[in-house]
């Protein structure tokens, strides 16, 4: 992990400036900046990463600027990569984007609401989520020239080791095999063999290595002072060194989350931590049989083994080698989307988890077991609010549902949908899909506690994933929720239109409605570009489309007509 205290650069003198000393320096640079003054003060404001204080920014805002602006500027900088959804947290008060009603929105000034001395919070992507800690360090009357809030100082780049020779890394490489990421310096990348698919400049930023996220010096140059341009903030040296790597053979790659781990390759995650420290888990469950009794006992132990095959098999680490950020992720981003568990699973298995870890110390097996508790507490709230999360399920849903079809199942075919369902939750799950006793508990759950989704359900899902995979593409913000109203309707509708019908087709008319409801999509011999790209995303004729939009009409009030 990169040090905490990481030096800076002022960036209106482009002086170094160290964060503790942040206040005085910009407020001297301020004051013989030539920056109009104000008649209320601005906010002097520092934004640091909650879980790596390595990162650093320093703002100015000016006392009409709104958290929305506040938003934009954190959004361009560091942590924008699909548009996921935001939210501050002041006090007991939540402010989320995309929202329109009072006492949520976002559009709402920042003075009165966070005066100086305030402490408030950040979060950005409420599934791999990257969490921000804001304070108002100070007041000065002076406004930014050009815009509403400016970046006044921020950290220097963190220093990374190159994981082949421990020189200064420039370059990170996302690892397919075990899902983590490394790092190189130029000397070493090229031998590394990288995919250029999933190599990247090292980005200065606290969302590095999280859902695909890349700088945008284009968009982050917008919040910088007058004289500073997008080619200050890139390397042209080290890009051009990007452009140059050999292409890639994907042959090397053992499975994405659309190509799952096969049974055997699951068993092989099972036995590598048996054989590593498979008698200390079994003396760890019996102690927890003994002190909870037997439900609790084999709680326990599926906790314990499906954390442990996480990050034994999908991250590549051995249990001497886990640290906070590799536990963090593996609850939240690994644990919580299991998509299958008993209501007591939820509030247990973190404290199972810390058990788990000091019984591992205790054995000798680790040394850090106090660090990883803390983080695992910390990270339960977020963790529990992940693996009950609605958007979890429709994922998860329409992923299975491809699948199945992907393997041929017949989707009218309720009874083989099911098998084929049972057996990649349990997979999911990181449980052995040949343990005829869990199988046989699955079952029972399906039949009779009404868990899984009959085939109806999981086509809807299907549709609705698929529509939110085109709207990540798009700015306007309030398409998905169009989509899920419109879906949701046709789903609730007694003749069931979505059952019958490709669903390809399906998602992009739905799409096509929700983008013509609010203009995006006007009138038109030959549509529009986004008409077309609707089309092209779905791999479908845009005539298909518009019809398919005019069916909508005899199940749906008020819905766009098809003539463009």
């Amino acid at each position: 992990m990169a040090p905490r205290n990481v030096p800076g650069t002022c960036m209106l003198c482009r002086e170094p400036v160290s964060r503790r000393g942040a206040l005085r320096h910009v407020e001297g640079c301020l004051r013989s900046s030539g920056w109009p003054a104000g008649e209320k003060p601005s906010l002097i404001i520092t934004i640091q990463g909650r879980h790596d204080r390595s990162y650093w920014l320093v703002v100015l805002a000016r006392p009409d600027a709104t958290l929305e602006d506040l938003d934009s500027l954190i959004r361009d900088v560091w942590v924008e990569c699909c548009g996921h959804m935001s939210a501050f947290s002041i006090g007991k008060e939540s402010y989320l984007s995309g929202e329109d009603e009072p006492g949520t929105s976002m559009a709402i000034p920042l003075s009165g609401l966070v005066p100086p001395g305030s402490t408030f919070s950040y979060e950005y992507d409420f599934g791999s989520t990257t969490e921000l800690d804001l304070k108002v360090i100070g007041a000065i009357p002076i406004m930014p020239p050009e815009k509403p809030i400016c970046l006044i100082a921020r950290n220097n780049p963190p220093p990374f080791p190159c994981d082949a020779c421990g020189n200064q890394a420039e370059f990170s490489l996302f690892d397919d095999e075990d899902g983590t990421l490394r790092f190189f310096c130029r000397e070493c990348l090229v031998s590394a063999e990288p995919d250029p698919e999933c190599t990247e400049i090292i980005e200065n930023s606290p969302r590095t290595g999280i859902c695909g996220y890349v700088e945008d010096p284009d968009a982050a140059v917008y919040w910088y002072p007058p004289g500073w341009n997008a080619e200050d903030l890139a390397s042209p040296e080290l890009e051009e060194i990007l452009k140059k790597l050999p292409e890639f053979d994907p042959d090397d790659c053992i499975y994405t989350f659309e190509d799952p781990p096969g049974d055997g390759e699951v068993q092989a995650m099972m036995d590598a931590v048996c054989a590593d420290i498979g008698p200390e888990i079994e003396a760890f469950i019996a102690d927890e049989r003994a002190a909870h009794g037997e439900f609790y006992g084999a709680l326990a132990g599926e906790t314990v083994m499906e954390f442990c095959v996480f990050t034994y098999g999908l991250r590549g680490k051995t249990i001497r080698e886990w640290d906070a950020r590799l536990v963090r992720t593996c609850l939240i981003e690994e644990m919580a989307q299991n998509p299958i568990f008993p209501e007591e699973w939820l509030e247990n298995a973190v404290p199972i988890l810390c058990r788990f870890l000091s019984s591992m110390e205790a054995a000798g097996r680790l040394q850090n077991a106090a660090e990883l508790i803390a983080v695992l507490k910390e990270a339960e709230p977020a963790f529990r609010a992940a693996a009950t999360s609605p958007e979890k399920y429709r994922d998860l849903s329409g992923r299975i549902f491809q699948r199945a079809l992907d393997a041929g199942v017949d989707p009218e075919d309720e009874r083989a949908l099911m098998n084929f369902v049972q057996r990649e939750v349990v997979v999911m799950a990181g449980m052995d899909p040949d343990d005829a006793d869990l199988i046989e508990k699955i079952e029972y759950l399906f039949k009779d506690d009404g868990i899984a989704p009959n085939s109806g359900d999981l086509r809807v899902s299907a549709i609705l994933f698929r529509c939110e995979e085109f709207c990540a593409r798009l700015e306007d913000g309030t398409i998905p929720g169009r989509c899920g109203a419109i879906v949701g309707d046709l789903a609730a509708h007694p003749a069931a239109p979505l059952s019958r019908g490709d669903e390809d087709l399906w998602s992009a008319a739905v799409v096509y409605a929700a983008c013509r409801d609010v203009g995006l999509i006007r009138p038109g011999k030959g549509g529009t570009p986004l008409a077309r790209e609707i089309g092209s995303f779905f791999d479908l004729e845009p005539s298909s489309v518009r019809n398919k939009v005019a069916a909508l009409k005899k199940y749906l009030t008020g819905t766009p007509g098809a003539e463009d």
